[in-house]
């Protein structure tokens, strides 16, 4: 057999629904679907006009996902049936059987689908507005500049041009030291890394509001550390794991989210550098609203598997959280990959 062929079911998810619900969450549903199809093709365990299809949590883990623990299938399983994508009944002869029965709430997930293409639709249209504004803002701004006889050059190191020119391709080195979080306070604020190792601290004090000075048009409000901290808690399945009593990944996941709410508190103007290369701070800012308990599972298992190399934990945290949308794919897959091959040749 190649080693580039399966040997036997694969696990495969939907990119949207992934980048939607989390990748656990579309493994799961894409799963149970795969089962209620081979019910539909047999004409089994059909009841109440719909087809389902049944297991205990360890079963399911132990079956279907034993590259995930026990709790990850379970938290996921509770996350969908909250969500509603997930529809429980019990159809078990015996009353005594508690055993769930799944089948998917299709009317749900098509609601999910028209909301996200709706947002696309609107993603794209806002690009073309924007850049049918700048065309025009570049066309009467060459007049101008024209009519004055000189063309000036742009020489602000963090112009819109050479910021996009110099956009990385590629984050890979995420071992490289990177600098501590810090603010100036100047024309141009800045928050930075720095290569030397301290303790976790918030970056401004606890306070209800927080500002920033030196900005155009004076000082501007942005969130509280501690709402921060809220939202990220919320939507990355750390409240989830207090209510199922795991204190220990709860705390392993807020030691995360502290370092990730520094960044949340900054102004849209501040910029962030990820690994060497510096960000606005509202492009860090949206892909960090953006991580759910997939992806810090994910960034659990890097800083565990990477622990002896990482010499600044924070530069690693924001570097590995900033990627982890576009390289857990790659990392769940290629370890799938290796489970499947038993090993590895």
């Amino acid at each position: 057999m190649s080693m580039y062929l399966f040997d036997e079911q694969p696990i495969v998810a939907n990119k949207a629904l992934a980048r939607a619900l989390g990748l656990n969450e579309a493994l799961v549903l894409q799963q149970i679907n795969y089962w209620i199809e081979i019910n539909k093709k047999s004409g089994k365990n059909y009841h109440d006009e719909k087809y389902w299809t049944y297991n205990s949590i360890r079963a399911w883990q132990e079956n279907d996902f034993d590259y995930m623990s026990v709790d990850t299938v379970k938290r996921t399983f509770a996350k969908l049936e909250k969500a509603g994508y997930l529809l429980v009944g019990n159809y078990n002869k015996d009353p005594r059987d508690k055993t769930k029965w799944y089948t998917i709430n299709d009317e749900k997930l098509e609601e999910l689908y028209l909301e996200l293409n709706k947002k696309k639709l609107e993603h794209e249209r806002s690009i073309l507005e924007k850049e049918s504004q700048n065309t025009m803002h570049n066309a009467l701004g060459q007049n101008a500049l024209m009519e004055d006889g000189k063309m000036n050059q742009c020489t602000d190191a963090y112009s819109t041009d050479a910021f996009n020119e110099n956009l990385p391709t590629h984050y890979g080195n995420l071992h490289e030291p990177l600098p501590e979080i810090t603010t100036k306070n100047s024309s141009k604020n800045t928050s930075y890394i720095s290569s030397g190792t301290s303790s976790h601290l918030p970056i401004y004090e606890d306070k209800d509001l927080y500002t920033m000075g030196g900005l155009d048009g004076g000082n501007k409000k942005i969130k509280s550390y501690q709402s921060c901290l809220e939202e990220l808690r919320e939507s990355t399945g750390y409240n989830e794991h207090m209510e199922l009593g795991n204190k220990i990944i709860a705390r392993t996941y807020d030691e995360i989210i502290r370092v990730l709410a520094d960044v949340m508190i900054l102004n849209a103007d501040d910029t962030v550098t990820i690994n060497q290369t510096k960000l606005p701070a509202y492009i860090v800012q949206e892909r960090f609203r953006s991580l759910d308990s997939s992806h810090m599972e994910y960034l659990v298992n890097a800083l565990s598997e990477n622990e002896a190399k990482i010499r600044n934990v924070r530069a690693f945290i924001l570097t590995a959280a900033y990627n982890a949308p576009s390289n857990m794919d790659a990392y769940y897959t290629a370890l799938v990959s290796y489970d499947m091959r038993e090993g590895g040749l």
